[in-house]
C-alpha cells in the first residue's frame, strides 16, 4: 500500500471516529483499532468479541479472543513492532491509558508521520501528540 493510500484510509477511521464519545463496546481504543484495521482492508476478529459495556467486560472479551492486554490484541495479527517515531499514516500506536490503578495500553492511530494520532483521551477521540506513544506495529 503505498502513502497514499495509507492517508485515504487513514482519514476514513479519522471521520468515523474523531470526536465521539468514549463508550465500552461502542467507541473505545480497541474498537478504534479494529475498525481502522477493517478501513486499511484487514479482517478482524471484531465480530468475535462478545458484547460489553464496562471496562471489566472488555477484558473478558479480551480474554475469550486469548488476549492478556492491548499488545496482545495487535500482536495476533502478525504487525512488525516499530519504534513509534518511525510510524506512519495508519500504523497502529500504543500510549499510558486507564486509570492510575488500572493502567493499560491505550490504542490508537497515527495520523501523520510521528507527530499526531488519533485515539481516547478525555472522554473523547481526540487529535494528540505522537510523543507519548511507547509502542507502534506497521500496518502493512
Amino acid at each position: 500500500m503505498n502513502l497514499l493510500e495509507r492517508v485515504e484510509r487513514t482519514q476514513k477511521s479519522i471521520d468515523e471516529f474523531f470526536g465521539q464519545p468514549f463508550k465500552w463496546g461502542e467507541a473505545d481504543c480497541g474498537i478504534l483499532a479494529g475498525r481502522h484495521l477493517e478501513n486499511m482492508g484487514f479482517e478482524t476478529r471484531l465480530a468475535e468479541a462478545r458484547r460489553y459495556s464496562t471496562e471489566l467486560g472488555a477484558k473478558r472479551a479480551m480474554t475469550a479472543l486469548g488476549c492478556a492486554s492491548m499488545e496482545d490484541f495487535i500482536d495476533a495479527y502478525g504487525f512488525q513492532r516499530i519504534p513509534p517515531a518511525m510510524a506512519l499514516p495508519g500504523d497502529i500506536v500504543g500510549f499510558p491509558g486507564g486509570s492510575d490503578e488500572r493502567p493499560w495500553t491505550g490504542l490508537g492511530v497515527m495520523i501523520d508521520a510521528g507527530e499526531h494520532l488519533i485515539g481516547f483521551a478525555n472522554g473523547e477521540v481526540m487529535r494528540g501528540p505522537a510523543r507519548v506513544c511507547t509502542v507502534a506495529w506497521r500496518v502493512a
